[in-house]
């Protein structure tokens, strides 16, 4: 059995400061079209290149005019031709030629085929209905700010500037890289269709890469998954080094725990710089943070549950850090709206069970999903999930907050009506 007693462990707080801290990018930038441009982060800043709107402009429907027929009150409009004493000026549309005041068509009362016209109401002043030019913007006028995400409102705003392209910051290139034996990739129906069970005794299919890279994908990287890697050193340094070679940043599965085939640690040692080892929570206590050549290497949880939360704890930091985002997720104080259920840890006098795993004396947190909820009374609270341990996915994915709880002999869990601090998930961010 090799010997793990000189690990470094770090509390979640430390773990992130480490992770942050190592992550030390230099991202390149590119030019994309306004139309692809919607949740890119700007690299630049956004400039107006004329000035919007470009002469004087209608704001409402209405009945365009000159000022000067009405400035000693209402005048006798018996006679008045189109085109010459009015016209008709639509919103946002530059008003006529000569016209420099509006009336809106609430107030305009028309007869004889729109020939004739009449007013119930004056223009309080000269260029009353009407926007100047380059009221909305002027050439030079700062648009939208660099490291803005850019959205469905912002792209238009920079397109009504004439800017059709925009330099925005590359897309960090992550690389996901699931390790084990007991992994296949999922046969698919049609590649035994006369087996009845087409995954072999004892093995699993590989599906963190399918959630992981769309969580990558969500939060604004560009996710390249690597085949399953067996727990093989030669193979894993290997791939590690290729994957330095070529990534921003390299997310390594699995790996990590006392198992004969837990290498990561090993290789990653030899080869780069360990920060971390594990953390004081569970699930998720083997999470680990190094660099190799420059590149920040985030290890995660093996089983989807872990690996889920895991990588919205560590990757989603490290990813917003490339992208010149806010890079922890947001806290809020929220009442509980239900027992939180303690965990179980065995007295310290009894005898241990041979399944069980030794509780470590010191701080150590138990990670908690919660869903969330208004209340009667205006306040936020937060649920547990019924389920003893970690929820099925489909309840899972109900869950808008973490809760790391306190663990111990003498610990006792939070009860309904306690307040308590929570992360919310990645998924809910606004």
């Amino acid at each position: 059995m090799r010997d793990h007693s000189s690990h470094i462990e770090l509390s979640r707080e430390e773990a992130i400061r480490t992770l942050l801290d190592v992550c030390r990018f230099s991202p390149e930038h590119e030019t994309v079209p306004i139309e692809q441009a919607v949740g890119r982060v700007l690299a630049e800043d956004v400039i107006a290149q004329l000035d919007m709107p470009n002469c004087l402009t209608c704001k409402m429907d209405s009945v365009a005019v000159h000022w000067s027929d009405f400035e000693n009150g209402m005048p006798d409009t018996t006679g008045w031709v189109k085109g010459i004493n009015w016209e008709f000026a639509n919103t946002g549309v530059g008003m006529p030629e000569g016209f420099d005041t509006a009336i809106t068509v609430e107030h305009v009362l028309f007869s004889d085929g729109d020939t004739g016209i009449a007013f119930d109401a004056l223009p309080s002043k000269k260029y009353a209905g009407t926007v100047p030019r380059g009221s909305r913007m002027k050439k030079g006028d700062l648009l939208v700010s660099a490291g803005t995400v850019v959205t469905p409102l912002l792209a238009a705003h920079i397109l009504s500037g004439n800017n059709t392209e925009v330099n925005v910051i590359k897309k960090p290139r992550v690389t996901f890289i699931p390790t084990g034996n007991e992994l296949v990739t999922a046969p698919g129906k049609a590649a035994a269709p006369s087996v009845e069970d087409p995954v072999p005794r004892g093995k699993n299919i590989e599906t963190n890469s399918v959630m992981i890279s769309g969580k990558i994908r969500a939060w604004g990287g560009e996710p390249f998954c690597h085949e399953i890697l067996s727990d093989d050193p030669a193979v894993i340094e290997k791939v590690l080094k290729e994957a330095a070679a070529c990534s921003d940043i390299i997310v390594l599965n699995a790996g990590t725990s006392k198992g004969n085939d837990d290498w990561s640690i090993e290789v990653v040692e030899k080869i780069g710089t360990v920060y971390y080892h594990q953390t004081t929570h569970g699930p998720g206590h083997h999470s680990w943070c190094a660099v190799i050549d420059d590149v920040p290497v985030i290890g995660i949880s093996g089983p989807p549950g872990g690996a889920s939360f895991t990588t919205d704890f560590y990757v989603y930091p490290a990813i917003m850090k490339y992208l010149r985002q806010t890079d922890r997720l947001p806290r809020l104080r929220v009442r509980l709206g239900a027992d939180l259920p303690e965990k179980r840890i065995q007295p310290r006098d009894a005898a241990p069970a041979g399944e069980s795993t030794p509780f470590k004396e010191g701080e150590f947190y138990s990670v908690r999903l919660l869903k969330l909820s208004l209340a009667d009374d205006g306040v936020l609270e937060a649920f547990p999930f019924k389920c003893r341990h970690w929820p099925a996915p489909a309840e899972a994915e109900t869950g808008a907050a973490y809760y790391l709880m306190r663990t111990g002999f003498d610990v006792e869990s939070p009860k309904k009506g306690d307040w308590i601090e929570v992360e919310l998930r990645p998924d809910f961010l606004p």
